[in-house]
């Protein structure tokens, strides 16, 4: 008996061993897997900061299809495209990271209201470039973290990244389609950026009002509708047009007229017997030259007789108003430019109050009060403001 209760205690024993064995496995299970958990989760964690640290650069494809790394979040920009500081300003990051301009950009800077909006930008380093060669030691001094440059000009960007400078280009989109072109370069800056500001509504309000004039434009025939001249560049020297395929005669075709100078592909410079057969009936002069209406209508260009001319002959000859930068190419008064061209081509279709809806855009898109002398001198461009811009070629916009 005796013998079987030791039995009996013996095996009740050995259970509790193995039960309280069974334990300390379990609880050495429990904190082993823990212990794993801990572990796998430092490696997460170590893992996300090799992504943060990854995350600090971005791989950005331009327009020539060609690949850049550059600084996330960058804080120093320079462009060598004439019209970027403007559209920069539509993406809502500060101003201040836009370090260098081409000087063609400081004179449509410093002679337009983007002077009172964006004060910051008084001063602003532009002795890197001349035309189209860049100083590359000039341009390191500014430190830049990305350039966007004319994709057409490859030696630029040979010279860049030799330096080991980011370069970015972009180019013209569509054959002239300013809301296409634009849409893109709006794009690629908010890839950079990693924002799109006022992107979006701008596009969205520039088509709507692109489709709102087409709809009336419609109902002109082809016989009846004007025959417009974009002179882009005009001096004594040399008589620039805008041809197919390029901004004017993107403005001039949505604006409801007929692109006296359609033959011509691109720009081009042509002779007084050219524009003589042409005889159109409008002409629009850029802001990239200092020539003013009086000009033509005064005959004060030496070697041009501009008077038999129906364009000069009967007052309706006008100069593209400059905003936030030259109306010709793409800016972000994109939506204001194609309203004013329609009713400079066709007044008796359309009837724009100008002054007023400049106001309201620059309120709604640039959160800027302007004052009637600021909206006077957008309407009225400053000639002084296209020294500087012309550096030749197709890119010169």
């Amino acid at each position: 008996m005796k013998k079987k209760l030791l039995s009996i205690l013996l095996g009740l024993t050995i259970m509790c061993m193995i039960t309280a064995c069974g334990k300390e496995n379990n609880v050495a299970n429990e904190e082993g897997e823990a212990v794993a958990v801990e572990t796998e989760t430092a490696v997460d964690e170590e893992a996300s900061v090799e992504t943060d640290e990854s995350q600090d650069t971005i791989t950005v494809v331009d327009q020539n299809d060609m690949t850049a790394t550059i600084k996330a979040n960058p804080e120093r920009l320079v462009t060598t495209a004439l019209p970027l500081p403007s559209i920069y300003a539509l993406i809502g990051s500060p101003i201040e990271y836009l370090v260098g301009v081409h000087p063609g950009s400081t004179s449509a800077i410093e002679n337009s209201v983007m002077a009172a909006m964006y004060p910051e930008l008084s001063g602003i380093a532009d002795n890197f470039i001349d035309g189209t060669d860049i100083n590359v030691e000039e341009l390191l001094k500014l430190e830049p973290d990305v350039v966007l440059y004319w994709a057409e000009y490859l030696e630029q960007y040979e010279a860049m990244t030799n330096a080991g400078i980011n370069a970015v280009g972009v180019k013209t989109q569509a054959e002239g389609d300013v809301l296409t072109t634009l849409e893109s370069w709006l794009e690629i800056m908010g890839e950079i950026f990693g924002d799109s500001g006022n992107v979006d509504a701008v596009i969205e309000y520039g088509r709507q009002i692109e489709e709102e004039i087409k709809e009336k434009t419609a109902q002109i025939a082809e016989e009846d509708k004007p025959k417009v001249l974009y002179l882009y560049n005009h001096s004594s020297e040399d008589i620039s047009v805008s041809g197919s395929g390029h901004y004017g005669d993107y403005w001039i075709n949505a604006g409801g007229g007929i692109n006296a100078a359609a033959e011509i592909s691109g720009t081009a410079s042509v002779n007084m017997e050219q524009i003589y057969e042409w005889d159109p009936d409008i002409i629009i002069l850029t802001t990239f030259t200092e020539t003013m209406p009086e000009d033509l209508y005064n005959n004060t260009i030496d070697g041009q007789d501009w008077s038999t001319i129906s364009a000069v002959a009967n007052g309706k000859v006008y100069k593209e108003p400059l905003g936030v930068y030259r109306w010709f190419p793409p800016s972000g008064d994109a939506p204001l430019m194609l309203k004013w061209m329609a009713q400079t081509l066709n007044p008796d279709l359309f009837t724009y109050d100008m002054k007023e809806e400049i106001k309201a855009y620059y309120e709604e898109f640039y959160n800027y009060s302007l004052t009637d002398d600021q909206v006077e001198g957008i309407l009225s461009a400053d000639p002084e403001a296209a020294k500087g811009a012309g550096f030749g070629g197709s890119a010169n916009k």
